[in-house]
């Protein structure tokens, strides 16, 4: 069954823009804002150009952005700057009520895969998509793509995958869910996993050599991640070319999901690319075959105008 529908996001709506993870380029960052403010009202913190070694400025300054970015009634969703490192150790000092109760979606990918999560956990939609220094730069499409990801979260979407195992099965349903690998691997062991019963899971990575996929595989296998899946896409693995030893990271895949009983598909423009598609965490998602669409709702048509 799909999250509720969140908090409605039209032309004009207030969007608040943080840095909870690393700091970023502010010629892009200033490019991103630029195309935002085009068609929302885009406010962020003065404070948001800080920097403390490789973080955004110091915990408790990007903690006070996070949480007055959630609890302000007058924001309608929260876009973040960049990824990085950082959002894990945001965890513990947000509140899952409040993420419930402001029902927000939360935009961003990578390092923010952690915050995917606490919103998972409460029951809120986010968007697995390109961040601010990002959207400067994309390609008119991804924007269109990411437009609709926010004002259209009940419209139809879908995609054709490659199949990775030849498990024959019956189509499946799941909540969409996920994001970066080895950011989920670090949460293995912690409060801050999301639920994975009855979900499909979203992986991708970047910078990951083959054999250190396999170990956080082959973690998370033991650890029972995969047992409760419905389903399984693979986006983007990019930067992580095979060793000395020929290995690849498709090979690594095949190895440890060709004989899952559950689908596994591959092939899904989402990751550390250009044409990194939104998806959206918390919608549910039909597998059938190399085709998965999301289930539709009855939404509110004037959301999308």
């Amino acid at each position: 069954m799909n999250f509720p529908l969140p908090r409605p996001v039209r032309r004009g709506s207030h969007l608040a823009v943080i840095a909870p993870a690393g700091p970023f380029n502010t010629d892009s960052f200033g490019k991103g804002i630029a195309w935002l403010s085009q068609r929302y009202e885009v406010s962020h913190r003065s404070d948001i150009f800080s920097q403390s070694g490789y973080l955004a400025g110091d915990d408790a300054r990007r903690l006070t952005e996070l949480n007055e970015a959630i609890l302000d009634p007058d924001i309608d969703a929260i876009v973040c700057a960049r990824g990085g490192f950082g959002a894990t150790r945001l965890l513990s000092g947000v509140d899952l009520h409040s993420i419930r109760a402001a029902n927000k979606m939360i935009v961003g990918f990578s390092d923010i895969t952690a915050l995917h999560a606490l919103w998972a956990a409460a029951g809120v939609r986010s968007v697995h998509a390109p961040m601010v220094a990002a959207l400067g730069n994309a390609s008119e499409i991804i924007r269109e793509k990411w437009i609709a990801a926010l004002e259209n979260p009940s419209g139809p979407l879908g995609w054709c995958l490659q199949s990775l195992n030849d498990t024959a099965v019956a189509p499946v349903n799941g909540i969409l869910s996920g994001g970066n690998l080895t950011v989920l691997s670090a949460l293995i062991g912690t409060p801050y996993c999301s639920p994975l019963t009855g979900r499909i899971l979203f992986l991708e990575d970047v910078g990951e050599r083959p054999y250190r996929v396999d170990r956080v595989l082959t973690t998370m296998s033991q650890a029972g991640w995969f047992e409760g899946i419905t389903g399984l896409l693979i986006g983007a693995f990019t930067e992580g070319e095979a060793g000395a030893d020929g290995v690849t990271i498709d090979e690594v895949l095949a190895s440890h999901f060709a004989d899952a009983a559950f689908p596994v598909l591959t092939g899904l423009c989402a990751g550390h690319i250009d044409d990194n598609e939104p998806l959206p965490f918390g919608a549910e998602l039909r597998i059938e075959g190399g085709k998965v669409s999301v289930v539709e709702e009855i939404g509110d048509p004037s959301r999308f105008t």
